[in-house]
């Protein structure tokens, strides 16, 4: 199976082409009038995208015209709110992130607008979504971009890694990158292991392959509802295996955790503006100055400036 050719160097410039809207969609957002806006998926039922030859991958797509949920960043290429939609969605519910990114999206509708915020009321608003460390990198990356521009290569920015980069180049510019993230991985592993050319609807079989696999492939596969297993090599096949195999870090006890002992205390002092003394879990408070979230004055924890 032929593979996705070589990238261009991403440019937020770059232009997507227009396709109609749908008669109902989630509220057009502050900023984001400028992104060209896809049909929904759930919209075109049957729609095979443009020149897929692969029957898999058509089969992938067809499940997701048909079954795809109603996520509001899908209605919108706008690079920033898809950057903001992937931070959100790592480690986090996708009906969580929904709601966290509407809300967010109303607040801060473009770069500008979260480059112009405070960390401290950014660590406000996502309270709620865990690992505040994502907001942290989120906010000093819209400053970055707020001065200097986007860079040539995502990944310079801070807390964007190589998924994040695929994703917004897929979902935001329709670029034939797939972004692979757990759930895609295993559905490549089992049913194309040779790879997948997603060129012909590169967003539509992004989005697809991400939701088969959150929902129909899973770790423990619902195969009798699966409407590609011909040609699947399986859970256990070698490939398959290997892929699963992959190292992992274990998540850790939540419950009385250093983490989260960090979360109470650092909306303790969001919520107080400060008044709570350094002495109240020296451990969490080291942790988080350390990590630029709070900052020390005298004895007392104050919000980052």
């Amino acid at each position: 199976m032929p593979r996705p050719a070589t990238l261009a160097p991403f440019s937020p410039r770059a232009r997507v082409p227009s396709v109609p809207r749908p008669a109902v969609l989630a509220p057009r957002l502050p900023g984001c009038e400028h992104a060209s806006v896809p049909a929904s998926p759930a919209a075109a039922p049957g729609r095979h995208p443009v020149d897929v030859t692969d029957p898999g991958l058509a089969g992938v797509i067809d499940w997701f015209a048909a079954e795809a949920r109603e996520l509001p960043w899908r209605a919108t290429r706008d690079p920033y709110a898809i950057w903001v939609a992937e931070v959100m969605s790592a480690q986090t519910t996708v009906t969580r992130a929904a709601d966290a990114w509407t809300r967010w999206m109303v607040r801060w509708p473009d770069v500008p607008t979260l480059a112009a915020a405070s960390l401290a009321e950014v660590l406000a608003q996502w309270q709620g979504l865990g690992y505040p460390r994502r907001a942290r990198d989120l906010h000093r990356s819209a400053r970055i971009v707020a001065v200097s521009g986007w860079p040539g290569e995502l990944t310079e920015l801070p807390g964007v890694g190589a998924y994040v980069a695929a994703a917004i180049r897929c979902f935001a510019h329709e670029q034939a990158v797939v972004p692979i993230d757990v759930n895609v991985r295993r559905v490549l592993a089992r049913r194309f292991p040779g790879g997948v050319d997603t060129s012909g609807d590169a967003w539509r079989a992004g989005q697809a392959l991400m939701e088969f696999g959150q929902r129909v492939c899973r770790a423990r596969p619902d195969c009798d509802v699966c409407p590609v297993s011909a040609g699947c090599a399986g859970p256990d096949s070698a490939h398959a295996a290997a892929a699963a195999a992959a190292p992992r870090r274990r998540q850790a006890r939540f419950e009385g955790s250093l983490r989260q002992r960090r979360g109470r205390l650092l909306r303790e002092v969001l919520h107080h503006g400060g008044m709570v003394a350094a002495r109240a879990d020296v451990e969490a408070a080291e942790g988080l100055i350390a990590d630029g979230l709070l900052r020390r004055d005298g004895a007392w924890l104050r919000p980052p400036r």
